[in-house]
């Protein structure tokens, strides 16, 4: 009986590795559907950001030999429009993208604006509307928590409300930013070895949880107040120093709260769609979750061209 139940067994795996192996099916290249490289248009428009910014790329074909890796442009013409006015954008070789000075074209709330293309082959689109108003945050809460030993590690969270914009439908996004001032290690020698004061900006990372992100909707919470995820930012170690024969050097940095710049974003819909698309593109590395496509609102090409509107709160230290 035994071997009868080893045998039927066996069978069974043969079967459903045959099951699985006929499941993968090498098609050939002639066969792939053909697609063509299509033109990417990133910028997000503010009032308050000193330059309007415009990435313009090109898409590698999903089906081609090598890696699908989009592909910067540096010869396109940008222009953008709010309808009286019309400006072309300069591309700025530094940082490999398009730019231009909110005093040469301003970004006005309330107002519509369109951005065209070319890169002499293709012209692609887009249009949208800056929201005009503003969501601020109200209170807040920052707190530390540490934990022991030589190597302390100090951890800086906030969080932050703000109340909805009653009686439309609005789209948030939240960012913050503390600037630290702190110790450095500076110099190479036992000689020449001492600390150093520097100041940084550091971003803030934002704890996602179960219906609650750094991106957030009104939708069925018109009128209501809105907390944000819990933002950390892990604050500068200590660090030893060993140059040998007893000269043993360790820098505590204490660090010091120069500001905390709190902001929500009042964004149109299309920036929302956008970003809530990314995120769920790049949990499509999950095998129980299905593909999703990225949005894009640039006709004829890819990417988004969208707006929003900066409501900040900074706090600073007595």
């Amino acid at each position: 009986m035994k071997t009868k139940i080893s045998i039927f067994l066996i069978c069974i795996g043969c079967i459903g590795l045959t099951a699985c192996e006929s499941l993968v099916t090498d098609i050939p290249e002639a066969d792939l559907p053909k697609t063509e490289s299509r033109l990417v248009v990133q910028s997000f428009i503010a009032p308050e950001n000193p330059k309007t910014y415009v990435v313009v790329s090109q898409s590698a074909p999903l089906f081609g030999q090598n890696s699908p890796v989009a592909t910067l442009i540096a010869g396109a013409l940008v222009r953008i429009s709010d309808g009286s006015r019309e400006a072309i954008v300069p591309y700025d070789s530094v940082n490999m993208l398009y730019s231009i000075d909110k005093g040469r074209f301003p970004i006005e709330a309330g107002k519509k604006y369109s951005i065209t293309v070319s890169d002499g082959k293709r012209t692609v689109n887009s249009s949208c509307t800056v929201p005009v108003k503003l969501a601020v945050p109200k209170s807040y809460e920052i707190d530390t928590s540490y934990s022991s030993g030589f190597d302390t590690d100090t951890m800086l969270t906030l969080k932050m409300q703000w109340d909805d914009i009653a009686g439309e439908t609005n789209f948030y996004r939240v960012r913050a930013f503390v600037d630290l001032e702190y110790s450095v290690p500076d110099g190479t020698t036992v000689e020449d070895f001492k600390e150093r004061r520097i100041r940084n900006r550091f971003s803030v990372n934002w704890e996602e949880t179960i219906g609650r992100d750094n991106f957030q909707s009104d939708a069925s919470l018109d009128g209501t107040t809105f907390t944000s995820p819990l933002g950390k930012l892990r604050l500068p170690g200590v660090t030893g120093y060993d140059f040998g024969n007893g000269n043993v050097f360790t820098v505590y940095p204490k660090a010091k709260i120069i500001l905390v710049t709190m902001e929500v974003f009042n964004t149109d819909e299309t920036y929302y769609k956008y970003h809530k698309s990314l995120d769920n593109a790049r949990n499509s590395d999950n095998p129980f979750v299905e593909p999703s496509l990225v949005f894009t609102n640039i006709n004829g090409g890819l990417g988004c061209f969208a707006a929003y509107h900066i409501g900040q709160l900074i706090y600073r230290p007595k």
